[in-house]
């Protein structure tokens, strides 16, 4: 009994959210442009190092690098992770390569940086390749 009850409460509740309608300010252009960087960036071929790149016949382009950086606001404290905010810069060193015009990247190193104007600053550096 109870659990029909639930059933019959779920079944109005979504019903009543039927009619819900959603605005924001992204246009079709810019959601367009986001899902294929998105997809391009995944699209890309990573070597794990620059002799594997090497041998595997790939044209060095020259060093990428990306970073993220997460602004100081002295009302909040950051709240993210060291490796999120990693896994951000190499996004950014994966657009850097393709702006290159390359398909194939090596990541050197990510690390933590000191910069003035942020709370936390990861810079992740490595080679764009054509492959």
């Amino acid at each position: 009994m109870l659990r029909i009850m639930i059933t019959l409460s779920l079944l109005i509740i979504l019903a009543g959210c039927s009619g819900a309608r959603f605005h924001t300010n992204i246009t079709k252009d810019i959601l367009a442009d986001q899902v294929s960087t998105r997809v391009a960036r995944g699209d890309l071929q990573q070597f794990y190092s620059d002799q594997e790149a090497h041998e595997s016949g790939a044209k060095l382009l020259g060093r990428v690098e990306g970073q993220f950086c997460i602004n100081k606001n002295h009302d909040t404290k950051p709240n993210i992770s060291y490796n999120r905010a990693k896994s951000h810069a190499i996004d950014a060193l994966k657009n850097d390569t393709m702006n290159r015009g390359g398909n194939a990247f090596t990541i050197n190193s990510c690390s933590e940086t000191s910069v003035s104007y942020c709370d936390l600053s990861v810079l992740c550096s490595g080679q764009a390749y054509d492959y």
